[in-house]
């Protein structure tokens, strides 16, 4: 791995040294890419199954409880993220960022300190936010017509304070430098947990208030393991407990609460959209209509899960003020995120109404909505990382004021769109606003940086998708009756088929290899290095 200080060396250089350089260059690349796809594809493989537990949990709730009490469930639960988001209020982001500078100075001490204040603070904040949820429960119920909102309410607040500990938590101890915490408890403990509870309630006849318990109860599990790994990695070097220090709380807090006026709107208006309908439409629709955004949100995780690798590359060539390595970097996850996420766009497009159909024969209803969401969300992974680049280029009140935009345009159009569309409605808002954002985003960095995440290479993922689309389609629509996972597969091999004789870059060699060699890791149980 070459060492950092020779890159503003290799800049300078001429002629008779440009061979050697170019090595150089090839492999510092190859080994941006590297990281970007080994440690993103640990993730994406945890995500991949974690999120599809969730997935599959959603579909045995639809099917259990049925399309109303699912709606009941889909509301509760919109009400229940987006209190426990706000009452973070920031203080994820501050804990990871303190935790790392006093780790980085070898000071366990005061990094143990910091994660005392920060989760004491939030279960505080947590708990007011419960207290206040039990005593507007009522008048919840009175605005949205439906008197069950108040039971379901009271017993989600009690899981909030845990809810909230759980998430700075996780946050933090990503500057460990670690993602197992990571992966036993948001991808492992917490869906298992969560179904194998709510069924065993649902069977003794609890039904829906079954389910919210489970979440209650895995939820303050996770806190308690949560604190116990953290307690442990930070006790190291000293054996009394870290106790309360008022200055470094307030230093925290301080930090933390500019971030929570952009976090309002960060945690509201991404989810405008439910709570708008649930006051329109009759609960059943909102149940689908979750369904629907449940399964178009399977490719978010794709770029979500490369952008984990790729923050810490960028905020290094932002600081060395190296554009070149940014822009590879930040082309690296675009290809990454289109190449995996266009097939599994165009599966939810052909197979729209089979897939919700999973969740019920109702549920098919909502297949317009699908595609209208998945629509938004492959042009959030074709715009690859732009937020992402803005934050770690230190342009973090850009960022804000993009949130805030953001989140006011797509108040506004859900308020428009839901009275006259319903949940189409709802779908064609949120996508537009996604999709305007994004662009904005792209234009910003462009503009900054002269950097964008576009190459041609991207043109070979998409017409391989559009090449397989084609043929599925002329065979779905045959005389020949094809099972749709028949269908699947079909267009999956294909998929891979044309791509491969479209010929693969190095640099997609060099991901692709990466991500074999996490598998192959995984399977073979190695130690992680």
């Amino acid at each position: 791995m070459i060492h950092l200080s020779l890159i503003p060396w290799m800049a300078m250089a001429q002629t008779a040294a440009s061979g050697p350089l170019l090595g150089v260059l090839a492999h510092r690349t190859a080994h941006d890419h590297t990281t970007i796809a080994y440690g993103g594809g640990l993730l994406l493989l945890a995500s991949a199954f974690g999120n599809g537990l969730n997935y599959v949990f959603g579909i045995f709730l639809a099917r259990t409880l049925g399309s109303d009490d699912f709606g009941l469930y889909a509301l509760a639960i919109t009400l229940f993220n987006i209190l426990t988001l706000g009452a973070v209020f920031g203080m994820d982001t501050g804990a990871i960022k303190f935790v790392s500078h006093h780790l980085v100075g070898g000071q366990l001490r005061k990094a143990a300190v910091t994660l005392v204040a920060a989760a004491s603070m939030v279960f505080g904040s947590g708990l007011l936010v419960a207290l206040g949820l039990v005593s507007l429960a009522p008048s919840l119920a009175v605005v949205y017509g439906k008197p069950e909102v108040v039971s379901s309410c009271r017993l989600l607040a009690a899981s909030i304070p845990f809810a909230t500990v759980t998430a700075v938590l996780l946050s933090a101890l990503q500057a460990f430098q670690t993602v197992r915490y990571t992966i036993l408890v948001k991808y492992l403990w917490e869906p298992i947990a969560k179904f194998l509870l709510a069924a065993i309630l649902i069977w003794f006849g609890f039904h829906l208030y079954g389910v919210l318990l489970s979440i209650v109860l895995t939820l303050v599990v996770s806190a308690a393991l949560l604190t116990r790994i953290a307690r442990r990695l930070v006790a190291q070097g000293f054996h009394d407990r870290p106790e309360w220090d008022a200055h470094e709380a307030s230093t925290l807090l301080a930090y933390c609460l500019p971030l929570s006026v952009s976090n309002v709107f960060g945690v509201i208006a991404p989810r405008a959209d439910l709570l708008i309908l649930g006051y329109w439409v009759n609960t059943q629709d909102v149940g689908i209509y979750l369904a629907a955004f449940q399964t178009a949100a399977i490719m978010a995780l794709v770029l979500s899960a490369f952008d984990t690798g790729l923050a810490p590359i960028l905020s290094r060539a932002w600081s060395l003020h190296d554009r070149i390595r940014m822009g590879e970097s930040y082309q690296a996850v675009a290809r990454l995120s289109i190449t995996v996420s266009f097939p599994i766009f165009c599966c939810l497009i052909l197979f729209s109404s089979e897939v919700l159909s999973m969740f019920g024969p109702e549920f098919a209803k909502g297949s317009t909505a699908l595609v209208f969401l998945a629509c938004g969300q492959i042009f959030n992974n074709a715009t690859g990382s732009a937020n992402t680049v803005l934050l770690m280029s230190g342009h973090s009140r850009i960022v804000m004021m993009n949130t805030m935009l953001m989140g006011a345009v797509l108040l506004g159009t859900t308020a428009t769109a839901i009275p006259l569309w319903g949940m189409n409605g709802a779908a064609v808002a949120a996508s537009t606003t996604f999709i305007l954002t994004n662009m904005m985003r792209v234009v910003q960095v462009w503009r900054l940086h002269q950097v964008q995440p576009y190459t041609w290479d991207l043109a070979k993922p998409v017409a391989a998708a559009a090449f397989a689309s084609t043929i599925v389609l002329l065979l779905k629509q045959s005389s020949f009756w094809i099972p749709g996972t028949m269908l699947v597969a079909i267009l999956g091999m294909i998929y891979v088929v044309a791509l491969w004789l479209m010929g693969i870059s190095r640099q997609d060699r060099i991901l692709l290899e990466a991500l074999a060699s996490r598998g192959k890791s995984l399977l073979e149980r190695r130690p992680e290095a």
